[in-house]
């Protein structure tokens, strides 16, 4: 029994990898995620007419780092254990979803060089929708949130600094800005929805709103199901998917960053007031409830002041309510039954 002890920490210790080489998987898929909201931007321009272009060049040779990095962290747990483990007992705690997601991956893409060469090249929204894209997206999420999981199951502190959390916070604002660029189309801070009017348009255009509320709150939900939330977080968060989203029009909509930069700012600080009381007060409702509240008032301000908005009262005052109260509703939803204090 006193061997048997002995031996599985070291065996888990093995499966687990450092923050370092966290780091460099997380280094590796932005390395893949800027070449998709590159080729994203050249599908908006016109700019592809064949699978061999540029971009694709970028999303693809990100796509082999990310395998070849994973290949390697497998190797390294195979060699610690003088090649007695199994390749698939060697993978780290975590990536198991990754390694499948590289077979995703190169699956779609085998998938999308066809696709082009036979079919020719995909416009608007069926080029987010076309089946081949959506394998790679899946494959994408896949090794995307492996450093999420992995740490979610090492990182035994309860309220690490930013640093400590730092590849863990880039694997999930990764796999959301994914999911956002997939959903591009409802984007708020992407269209002009100053123009709408008609009843159709001004109900899309809420839809929108709501979509783009939950695609900028849920991170910062998810990372509090597991940790305190360190202070930079939801700045870091807003900053970086806006980022990436304003590449697809060239930074056309940069407002869109100012806006987000401000509202992570103020919640950073409402986070910080709080940080010391259980996730499950009511006071971290009310930070839910405000966050949309401040985006889409600072977005409406914003709007009436370049643009004529031509919206009533009731329309824009209530489109900020009832996206403050969806936040609320699933801050309630998300909140974890129990949360360890800090030793």
């Amino acid at each position: 029994m006193i061997g048997l002890s002995m031996q599985l920490p070291t065996t888990l210790t093995r499966k687990n990898i450092g923050n370092f080489k966290h780091s460099i998987t997380m280094l590796m898929g932005m390395w893949l995620i800027v070449g998709l909201f590159i080729d994203g931007f050249a599908h908006n321009h016109g700019a592809v007419e064949t699978f061999f272009t540029p971009w694709h060049a970028i999303l693809y040779s990100g796509y082999l780092a990310c395998a070849v990095w994973i290949f390697i962290l497998t190797y390294q747990n195979k060699s610690r254990a003088n090649h007695q483990a199994s390749w698939a007992e060697a993978i780290p705690t975590g990536y198991k979803f990754g390694v499948a997601g590289v077979i995703v991956f190169f699956i779609g893409g085998l998938g999308d060089m066809y696709w082009h060469t036979v079919l020719g090249i995909e416009k608007n929204i069926a080029a987010l929708l076309s089946p081949t894209h959506l394998i790679l997206l899946t494959g994408a999420l896949m090794i995307l949130t492996s450093p999420y999981r992995a740490m979610s199951h090492s990182e035994n502190e309860a309220a690490p600094s930013f640093r400590q959390l730092l590849p863990a916070l880039t694997s999930v604002a990764l796999t959301f800005a994914v999911m956002a660029f997939f959903l591009m189309y409802a984007w708020s801070f992407r269209q002009n929805l100053w123009m709408a009017r008609e009843d159709d348009a001004v109900a899309r255009a809420v839809v929108d709103f709501m979509v783009t509320t939950m695609l900028l709150v849920l991170p910062i939900m998810l990372v509090l199901r597991r940790w305190k939330l360190p202070f930079g977080t939801v700045t870091y968060f807003f900053v970086f998917e806006a980022v990436l989203m304003a590449v697809l029009d060239g930074f056309s909509h940069y407002g869109s960053i100012v806006i987000l930069l401000i509202s992570g700012i103020v919640g950073d600080i409402l986070f910080r007031s709080i940080k010391n009381k259980e996730s499950c007060v009511w006071q971290y409702r009310v930070v839910f409830f405000l966050l949309p509240v401040l985006i889409w008032g600072l977005y409406f301000a914003d709007m009436s002041m370049h643009q004529t908005l031509d919206w009533a009262p009731e329309l824009w005052g209530g489109t900020m309510f009832i996206c403050g109260l969806c936040s609320m509703g699933l801050s309630i939803l998300t909140t974890p039954i129990t949360h360890r204090r800090i030793q």
